[in-house]
């Protein structure tokens, strides 16, 4: 499928390439260009980049790069089509009739959930049907503003309120049954509404999109749980997702903590209260993607959990996920027979948020408070367990920095002099890789790429090429011969320039936009990303900051230089050790010598740049 070339173009010129990805990775303005820390490889120093100027982004640390469809492509895991989609919906513009690709169930899932959740809005408006469910929602203290907010509804008591709505609109029921909404009857004689009787809870991906529900039995049935989800579908992936994070993404950022809670109506009381950076797991065990997920936005995680043995084990799981991420981790514990939604209806917002500060306890008080109730140190074996334990947990934040105060709050807490603790840890830290904590994680997180086989020479000239054009190619391929540019990649981008420049038109757009290939869309960005740019301060400070395009064709003049004397000293190496072989060949040695004599001739000239044609220079 192909989408017109001016409809990509219309999506480009709309979308602010540092919003989107602003709302996956936490950035920070330095010059021109906005850093962060790649969302594809683990890193401790930012070395992702964006330009908005030219609307690439780019890692320094494992070199994926490109435009913001690449972005969404590599971070979402989708085609270039679906990619494009997405950003289609987000700038408001409509894609051409006949687009859809028919290989692609998504976008008619996505359709078909769109139109379950709007169905199922209006059945708790509506005066008779959806009264159960709103006087559920008064008793709750749930107000029509959070109901609007969360998207929240009700599913008729009948057998095929949905299935029938959404045929009539036209979405088949075979549509329906892969997005989790109906069910086959066993006969496979057709489909029946697979919720019924439930209020309904939306759940959203982080982008707004809807991708599955929960829905809560109103009235108690003894074949029927409390609550139900959708299942694993091409579009909803229960690990993959928290919920509330769609509406809670701009608090998260604002406070750079985290709330995390079990349920749906934990989460819309909180923002009812006005606690509005708080995600639910949706009573599911933490997984590393959602782990993964939060750490895009914060950089601080407050657990809430139940205090009997389940929740206990599920904080120390989730504990030893976030760490994992370099999160700071603190646990709470409610009251007995409380819950955030209970908590806050009654005590009010206040008293939750002070509750939270005086109770949170850091993974270290934690781990220890819990071995001491258990009665893990009641014998010397139980005490060296409980300080393996924790060091352990200590030793998986990335950043050696934050791993120092939680030693020594460990050693005090312990009773063990902290060297006896740091030496523990390096022993750890030295040992055989441990197994990754448990659910293992089911995305696939891309690993650092090698960097690109050129040199600094190339993709500076070029980056040259491509911001001056015509002029600079000519003045470059003027003086180097392309079998000089490394063989593969390079070659293959310089070959696609010299294809442009005989077209009359330069232009790097094809580059960044991956048209040419992930290889050369990587390399171009690659030349025009800088890792770093020179401060603003000394232009306010009137120092003058010099600028490649400045003096654009003597760099392009010290890069050939470079490049041809690269190539010249890797042909002395070769012929050193043909020299080296050729001891007892004295008419191959000759030869050898002659040509090496020959070539360091060649490289003094190189070296006065005696090789630069005058009528090729611009005119001043």
């Amino acid at each position: 499928m192909r989408i017109p070339e001016a409809t990509i173009e219309a999506i480009r010129a709309a979308i602010d390439i540092v919003e989107v990805v602003g709302e996956y990775v936490s950035l920070r303005r330095r010059g021109s260009n906005w850093f962060g820390l790649c969302p594809f490889h683990e890193e401790k120093t930012p070395s992702f980049s964006v330009n908005p100027t030219l609307g690439i982004f780019k890692c320094f640390g494992c070199g994926v790069g490109g435009d913001v469809f690449a972005f969404i492509q590599q971070i979402e895991r989708v085609s270039f089509v679906e990619a494009v989609r997405l950003l289609a919906e987000r700038a408001g513009i409509p894609l051409p009739d006949g687009e859809e690709d028919t290989h692609d169930l998504r976008p008619a899932l996505y359709h078909a959930l769109r139109f379950a959740a709007r169905f199922y809005f209006e059945q708790l408006s509506h005066p008779e049907i959806g009264q159960v469910a709103r006087a559920y929602l008064k008793q709750r203290g749930i107000r029509p503003e959070a109901v609007r907010r969360f998207g929240l509804g009700y599913a008729p008591d009948a057998w095929d309120a949905l299935l029938k709505a959404a045929t009539q609109a036209g979405i088949q029921p075979e549509v329906l049954e892969q997005a989790g909404l109906v069910l086959p009857r066993k006969e496979r004689t057709g489909y029946y509404d697979r919720f019924r009787h439930r209020l309904m809870f939306p759940i959203f991906s982080h982008t707004g999109r809807v991708v599955g529900f929960g829905g809560r039995l109103l009235t108690p049935h003894p074949d029927q749980p409390k609550y139900i989800n959708t299942p694993e579908t091409p579009v909803y992936h229960k690990g993959r997702t928290l919920y509330g994070l769609y509406q809670a993404r701009q608090a998260l950022r604002a406070q750079g903590e985290a709330i995390l809670v079990e349920g749906y109506t934990d989460v819309i009381a909180l923002h009812q209260a006005g606690i509005e950076h708080v995600v639910a797991t949706s009573g599911t065990a933490l997984t590393p993607d959602q782990a993964r997920l939060l750490a895009r936005y914060v950089r601080r995680v407050v657990l809430l959990y139940d205090a009997d043995a389940a929740g206990q084990q599920a904080a120390l799981r989730s504990i030893e996920l976030f760490l994992a991420r370099g999160l700071s981790v603190y646990v709470v514990s409610l009251p007995p027979g409380e819950d955030p939604d209970s908590f806050v209806r009654a005590q009010g917002a206040r008293a939750f948020q002070e509750y939270l500060q005086r109770h949170r306890r850091d993974f270290v008080t934690f781990h220890y408070e819990l071995a001491r109730r258990q009665g893990q140190l009641d014998t010397p074996e139980g005490e060296a367990e409980v300080a393996r334990t924790i060091v352990e947990a200590i030793a998986r934040l990335p950043d050696p920095l934050l791993r120092e105060p939680y030693v020594r709050r460990a050693a005090e807490l312990l009773k063990i002099p902290p060297v006896r603790l740091l030496e523990i840890l390096q022993a750890t830290e030295t040992a055989p890789a441990r197994e990754a904590p448990s659910p293992r994680s089911t995305s696939v997180s891309l690993p650092p790429q090698p960097p690109p086989v050129w040199h600094e020479a190339e993709r500076l000239l070029v980056r040259l090429m491509l911001e001056e054009g015509r002029p600079m190619i000519a003045f470059v391929l003027g003086h180097m011969a392309l079998e000089e540019f490394t063989e593969g990649p390079p070659r293959q981008l310089i070959t696609r320039l010299l294809e442009q420049y005989e077209t009359g038109a330069v232009d790097a757009r094809p580059f960044l936009e991956g048209r040419y290939g992930p290889e050369l869309q990587r390399l171009a960005t690659e030349a025009l990303m800088e890792p770093y740019e020179p401060s603003e301060n000394w232009a306010r400070k009137g120092i003058p900051v010099p600028r490649l395009r400045d003096r654009a064709y003597e760099a392009a003049a010290d890069a050939m230089m470079r490049l041809k004397l690269q190539r010249i000293d890797e042909l002395i190496h070769q012929l050193k050790e043909e020299q080296l072989r050729a001891q007892h060949n004295e008419a191959r040695l000759r030869e050898i010598i002659a040509r090496l004599n020959h070539i360091l001739q060649l490289r003094r000239q190189i070296e006065r740049r005696a090789f630069l044609n005058p009528e090729l220079l611009p005119r001043p």
